[in-house]
């Protein structure tokens, strides 16, 4: 019985007075307003389905990584906040991989950082695998600085020397050491004798004095307010404008050459031998050359007072022109000059290299079947996502893939990539006949050792293609000619390394004090022991 209660109306009539039948009133008849019952009034909607969360495990992180994979090629805002969700279920080993991920991307070049993960691959088990090929990324992701490179190279042989640290550790060292050089000198009797009103330990009477309400209101209006600034003192003015940023130690060994070179042009000879080196534990390397760690340490302080120098001009509202500009500020301000640069100097006339040629990059993956460029990283993938159904790779890049071209045929799930090789190869021959041979030939000379394999079958099991290498061609090629061995390097005697003499500035076999054996005995600084014989 429906709850509309129809209201009571006269008949209506016509011009003529003529009464107008009207239809019979029923539930079933009624024309108009939808009629409310009430099983309908009562009607509830469905509960909606819950998924249930899957338990936290590497099998369910990896499946919400290709889940979100394939949604992020449909709905990016969707795909972004379900990875929080996803970031759940991953363990902790999948928490190292993602952090190892992160620290080789950052410290390394791409390259060099695949290489690193490619080796963890080899090392690792089969789910430590299956972690690497899901989640390492086809692209650059940008977290390296070549600026910094030469920096994180030298902190992560300090953490590997020191096991005891991190290249973290190292690198917020360094920085605490640089800021520290610049720090005001304090007196020995502050820091050893400091102030009573320093240290003297708080009592009940300053506690109830300093939390008194008048007190707070007193302080938090205090800090509102613009103190005025003390007139700073002659010697911090002349400290900054004379002596900031200089490094005074070049001066010093500066005149401490010039003294030593005035002491032997007088006759004296300094014979006392430089203090070896002892490892104090097993595994200890042994420092660096003292040229090299003087260098370092001048790039680095450069660097340093280049960065002290943009923000300085950043917070006067200055510009910063460039930081090129910036470290040769620092050069002069320092005093270092040319010694804090350690880049290789240029050959005259050049450095003989083929400019074009180096700045193009080899060509990687298979070229596209339709135009045959280059394509990009994230369609030289086995495994596409094409309207969000996973296929086998396509072989076409994203211009002749929204063309609408033909490609390479989907294949089978479970294929290997050699079956993808041989799909190539069997397209290339098929549509392009005469230079089929040629772009195979190209894709096999930077292939690896498994590919060189799978192009060699094909091309032994179609020699009909025009152009392809016979039988006879592959035995009248000559014999692979025995290469010299390379002479080994000069094995030089202790207390001497390869440099540059500093008397002759020849390119010889120097000792400790930077001359040569000639130099040494012009100068009179060789002074033979008392058990060595001398010729006649």
């Amino acid at each position: 019985m429906s709850v509309l209660v129809a209201p009571h109306a006269t008949v209506p009539t016509d011009a003529n007075g003529t009464s107008v039948a009207q239809p019979e009133f029923g539930p079933s008849a009624f024309i108009g307003p939808t009629l409310v019952t009430p099983t309908e009034s009562a009607t509830v909607a469905p509960e909606p389905v819950v998924e249930p969360m899957p338990e936290p495990g590497t099998a369910a992180f990896l499946d919400a990584i290709s889940t979100i994979e394939l949604t992020f090629s449909r709905d990016r805002r969707a795909a972004k906040r379900t990875f929080r969700s996803a970031l759940e279920l991953a363990t902790d080993a999948d928490w190292d991989v993602l952090n190892y991920m992160v620290e080789v991307f950052t410290l390394y070049p791409r390259e060099a950082a695949l290489r690193r993960l490619r080796a963890r691959w080899a090392a690792g088990d089969d789910l430590e695998r299956e972690r690497l090929v899901r989640l390492v990324p086809d692209t650059d992701p940008f977290l390296h600085s070549h600026a910094d490179h030469d920096l994180a190279q030298i902190l992560e042989a300090r953490a590997k020397a020191n096991p005891d640290t991190t290249a973290a550790d190292e690198f917020a060292k360094l920085h605490v050491q640089l800021l520290a050089a610049e720090m005001p000198r304090q007196s020995i009797r502050m820091w050893r004798n400091p102030l009573p009103r320093l240290t003297l330990p708080a009592s009940r009477a300053v506690d109830a004095s300093r939390l008194r309400p008048e007190q707070i209101r007193a302080r938090v209006g205090a800090r509102g307010k613009r103190r005025p600034a003390e007139a700073e003192p002659f010697e911090v003015t002349d400290y900054v404008t004379e002596s900031l940023f200089v490094d005074t130690e070049v001066e010093t060994q500066a005149k401490l050459r010039q003294r030593m070179a005035e002491l032997i042009a007088r006759g004296v000879r300094f014979t006392r031998a430089e203090p070896g080196w002892t490892p104090r534990r097993p595994g200890e390397r042994a420092p660096l050359p003292t040229e090299i760690s003087e260098a370092i340490w001048d790039h680095q302080y450069c660097a340093f007072v280049a960065d002290q120098h943009d923000l300085d001009r950043a917070e006067a509202g200055a510009p910063v022109k460039s930081h090129e500009h910036s470290l040769q500020w620092a050069e002069r301000r320092s005093g270092l000059g040319s010694r804090s640069d350690r880049r290789d100097s240029s050959m005259f006339q050049g450095n003989g290299l083929d400019d074009f040629r180096t700045a193009m990059n080899p060509v990687a993956g298979w070229r596209c079947v339709s135009c045959f460029v280059e394509r990009a990283a994230t369609d030289q993938r086995p495994l596409h996502t094409r309207d969000a159904v996973l296929r086998s790779d396509d072989g076409l890049c994203d211009y002749c893939r929204s063309d609408n071209r033909t490609g390479l045929p989907a294949l089978e799930a479970g294929f290997e990539l050699s079956d993808l090789a041989t799909a190539y190869c069997t397209y290339f021959a098929e549509h392009y006949p005469d230079a089929a041979s040629a772009l195979i030939a190209e894709v096999r000379r930077r292939a690896p050792e498994w590919l060189i394999r799978v192009v060699d079958g094909f091309l032994a099991t179609h020699p009909d293609l025009p152009g392809a290498p016979t039988l006879t061609d592959i035995d009248d090629e000559p014999a692979p000619t025995q290469s010299t061995p390379r002479r080994g390097a000069r094995v030089l005697p202790p207390g001497q390394r390869a440099g540059r003499c500093e008397g002759c500035t020849q390119y010889l076999p120097v000792h400790d004090d930077g001359f040569c054996t000639q130099c040494r005995v012009y100068l009179g600084l060789y002074v033979p022991a008392a058990g060595d014989t001398i010729a006649a």
